[in-house]
């Protein structure tokens, strides 16, 4: 009796604790967030990239970047955030550029930028609400 008594206890606690585990999941992220953690992917790769000089890998990102943004920029209705966004297209390009000529100095300056704005919509759009 008492062997059924323990085995119904431990089936009972860990029923219950993979139910409280299967509720504990993260919320599903919206498109916007999985688009900012994205862009923020890239823009680590380029600084990576930049450091270790692989100038190829930074174009390739670049340009990534700017036709993401340039596409994204288009359809956002909020004039701030569509300025911001293109903004960031602009620099990634002529970043893309600055790395096919293999100039790291003018390609750093432009990445910063690029953090720049990203922080900029944060302050003024993300962080506002």
């Amino acid at each position: 009796m008492k062997k059924i008594l323990a085995l119904l206890f431990v089936a009972i606690f860990v029923s219950t604790v993979l139910a409280f585990a299967a509720a504990d999941g993260k919320p599903e992220l919206r498109p916007s967030q999985k688009l900012m953690q994205a862009r923020a992917a890239q823009r680590g790769e380029i600084d990576k990239n930049l450091s270790e000089k692989n100038f190829g890998a930074v174009a390739g990102k670049a340009q990534e970047l700017a036709a993401e943004t340039k596409k994204t920029g288009e359809n956002i209705p909020n004039p701030l955030g569509k300025e911001i966004t293109l903004a960031i297209s602009t620099l990634a390009a002529e970043l893309a550029d600055d790395a096919v000529r293999q100039d790291g100095d003018t390609a750093k300056l432009k990445l910063d930028g690029i953090k720049a704005k990203c922080s900029e919509c944060h302050k003024q759009i993300r962080d506002k609400k």
